[in-house]
Order: C-alpha cells, then structure tokens, then sequence
C-alpha cells in the first residue's frame, strides 16, 4: 500500500474527542465572540452587585426601618405574612415555569443548532456552555437578592445576622430551583418520552430531551421579543407569547346590547384563558395583601404600599385584554355599533369587578381581624380608582414614534405603572399621615386621571381615522 494511502487509512482511524470538536465548532461559529460573551456575563453580575449595594440594601433597610421595628418583627413573622411569603415563592416559581415554555435557559444561536446539534455528539456537552451559563446565573441572582433582604432585616434592628445568613441560603436555593424548573418547563414545551420531575435532578437527562425543533422555536421567541422590545412594539410580543385556546371552546356569546355583549365577551376570554386568569389572580391577591396590610396596621410601613402596588397593577392588566385588543384595533369602526368611549368602559367593569372583589376579601379579613378605620377603606377605593386609570394610560398610550432610543422606549412604557405608584404611594403616606385635607386634593387628582385615560381613548380613535 503506498505511504499516502496508509496515511490516509491510519487518518479515518482516528477517534476524535468530544470536547476538541465542540471546540473547534465553538471557534468556527463563534469565534471571538463566544469569549467576548463570557467576559460580557462576568460584567453583567458586577453591574448587579453594584446595584444591589448602591441601591437594593438601601431600599430594603429604609423599608424595614419606618417602622417599630418590634411589631413589624411581629407582624413578618404571623401565620398571615408567611402565607404571603409561601405565596409569592410559588408565584415566582409559576411565573418562571410558564416563561420556560417560550423561551427556556438554553438557547443556543442558531447556526449552532443547525450545524452542531445534528452531529454525532452528546447533546448534554453540546448545550452544557448555555445550561452552566443560566444556572451560574440563578445561582448568583438568588444568593444576591436573599443577601440583600437580610442585610437590610439586620441592619434595620429586625432580625439578626443569622436570619442574613438564612435569608442568603433559601435565595440561593430559591435560585437553584427556579433555574431547574425553567429547564424543565422548556423540555415540556415540546413532546418527548421523559418529561417527569425527575429531570430536575438529572440535568444531563433533560439536555438530551431538548429538541432540535424546539430550541429554534426558542430562539426565533428570543428574537421576537428582542425586536419588540427595541422598537416597542409589545403587541408583536404578546402574539408571539399567545397560547391556543383548549378551554371554553364550545360557550358562546348571548345576544343582547353592545354594552352587555362586550362585559360577557371579556368574561368568556378569561374563562378561555385560563392562565390569564389565574395569574392575573395571584398578582391582584398579592398586591392586595400588601396595600391592604399597608392602610390598615399602623405599623406597617408606607413604603409597602409602594411595593404592593405593582403587583396590583399587573394583575388587573392581566384581566385587561379587551382594552388591549380594542386599542390594538383602534380607529377600526365598531361591529357592535358601541363608541369608543363606550366600549372601552364596557372592557374595564371585568378587571374592576374581580379586583374589586380581591380588595373586599382582604378588607374583610383585616376587620375580622381587628378594628379598620374609615379612612383605609375610602384610601382602597382610590387606589382602584388609580390602578383602572393607569391601566386604561396604558393600554391606550399609543406608540412611541417620538424616539427610538432604548432609554425613551421604556420611559414611555413605563410611565403609566410609575404613575399608579407615585399617586398610590402618596395616598398612603397621607393616610397614614392623617391629612385628609390634601387627601381630598389627591382624589380629585385620581379622578381627573381617570378621565384623562378614557379621552385618550377617543383621541387616539381619531388620529387613526385621520
């Protein structure tokens, strides 16, 4: 055989590494990239850590300390503040379960799922680099943020040093967890024969059920959200992130005038969505808790509002879908032959009603718990008044075609929810405070907001007809 042929036969005979060829592939299709992105990770937690020391320890030991710090020991520790702990971890965790089926910890570019997932090689090494990336991520995210907490409990005089060091060991649990079920969540998004619990101990398990299909379906979602995010567009999101309707398929919609039509036809949507509604509960519920217990216990303090507030208002948004829809197909004439004004009224009695009915409950449980004074009660009123109006801001705010600037995008975006904090944070420190005169001032305030939110309603109608 001659000298080049026996070469050639010793070359075919060669058993390459796993490792060597995933990282030849990993220069080929990276290239400097893929190290520029690791350095970029390591940038990004030092960013977060600065924050957290700049600004998160100091929020959390203000919150903790405009109060007595013995009954608000108290009061964090009753059967009442541990259900809402219990409460909001499993809210976080439904929350990142359901993210998982849209876009999941590991998500590699796409000419390395073309080019590299379908080789020869274990995928379990093949997407090993994104798994360590997210869960290093979840790791230090909940360690930070338990850290966090506690410093600002011990230092406010709450707690002592071992509730830190309790606090940093269930958010670093609370991380590894959360990042675990985002995998598993994503392995469930496309079917497969092993989707158990189990995978969340058997990560390299769950790395080889990840599909090929299903990780460009991922990816195609992340740069959906990416372009939406950048050119503000969030209704190119929220149909990327809709879900097909299993539910309620066979109710229909009874006859009857338009104003009836559209309250029932808000009513079947969330029955149909299940999800909506149930997520839309848990926020309104959490929320509700907290402004609640803010208003009622004098030792509460006034910053919990602040915090309750956003939950609160996220959660009516989640009921709110037919003032989205409508504003998404404003300037378009009515099939029911309702105004605009008319019919966006009509899509805000479901969400008013049902966080109405949240903020009764927790009403009702603080009077069966002890006395509530009037002026709680009068101050929960308007902050429903705030959180319709900020909803109605938002869902009728039009786009931001002034400026494509990242910074103005989110300005823009956020500006509704910034008001239903600022103005129910005012509300709050007012009660609290016993000045009902400027009290009053700040319902006119509300009120004429919510007037405000429905002329947007016909303005922008008028523009799009223009």
């Amino acid at each position: 055989m001659p000298a080049d042929a026996r070469d050639g036969a010793e070359h075919l005979d060669v058993d390459y590494d796993d490792h060597e060829l995933l990282g030849q592939a990993d220069w080929v299709i990276g290239g400097e990239a893929a190290r520029k992105a690791r350095r970029q990770g390591l940038y990004a937690g030092y960013v977060l850590f600065l924050g957290a020391l700049v600004y998160g320890f100091p929020i959390a030991q203000t919150v903790f300390r405009t109060s007595d710090a013995a009954r608000l020991g108290q009061q964090l520790r009753s059967p009442v503040a541990v259900a809402l702990l219990v409460a909001s971890v499993l809210a976080l965790l439904g929350a990142v379960v359901f993210a998982g089926r849209f876009r999941g910890p590991v998500v590699p570019p796409m000419p390395w799922i073309d080019l590299v997932l379908g080789a020869p090689l274990d995928r379990a090494l093949a997407l090993r680099r994104w798994w360590r990336y997210a869960a290093a991520g979840g790791l230090f995210v909940g360690a930070l943020s338990g850290l966090t907490i506690g410093a600002g409990l011990a230092f406010a005089g709450v707690a002592g040093l071992v509730t830190m060091a309790a606090t940093t060991v269930a958010g670093t649990a609370l991380g590894v967890l959360a990042s675990r079920l985002w995998l598993w969540s994503q392995v469930r998004s496309w079917p497969g024969p092993d989707r158990g619990l189990s995978l969340l101990w058997r990560v390299p398990d769950a790395l080889r059920e990840l599909h090929a299909e299903s990780l460009r379906a991922h990816s195609a979602n992340t740069s959906t959200l990416a372009g939406s995010a950048l050119t503000g567009n969030l209704r190119t999101a929220r149909l990327a992130l809709t879900r097909p309707v299993h539910h309620g398929r066979t109710a229909r919609l009874r006859a009857g005038r338009p104003f009836g039509v559209l309250v029932r036809r808000d009513v079947l949507g969330l029955r149909r969505t299940p999800g909506a509604f149930l997520s839309g509960l848990g926020l309104t519920a959490l929320g509700g808790a907290i402004v609640t217990w803010a208003f009622v216990q004098p030792a509460a303090p006034s910053i919990a509002a602040t915090i309750g507030l956003l939950p609160l208002y996220l959660g009516f948004g989640a009921w709110a879908e037919g003032l989205r829809l409508q504003a998404d197909n404003v300037g378009v004439p009515s099939l029911l032959g309702a105004n605009e004004v008319t019919e966006a009224a009509a899509h805000a009695v479901t969400p008013t009603a049902l966080t109405a009915v949240v903020l009764g409950v927790w009403a009702g449980v603080a009077a069966f718990l002890g006395p509530v004074p009037a002026s709680a009660g009068l101050s929960l009123l308007l902050v429903l008044v705030l959180v319709v109006a900020g909803n109605v801001m938002a869902a009728f705010r039009g786009s931001p075609t002034f400026s494509l600037q990242p910074q103005m995008v989110v300005a823009w975006y956020a500006m509704p929810a910034l008001v239903v904090v600022v103005m129910g944070s005012l509300v709050a420190v007012l009660t609290k405070a016993g000045r009902y005169s400027w009290l009053a001032v700040i319902s006119w305030v509300a009120y004429g907001l919510l007037a405000w939110a429905f002329s947007r309603v016909r303005r922008l109608t008028y523009l799009h007809r223009a």
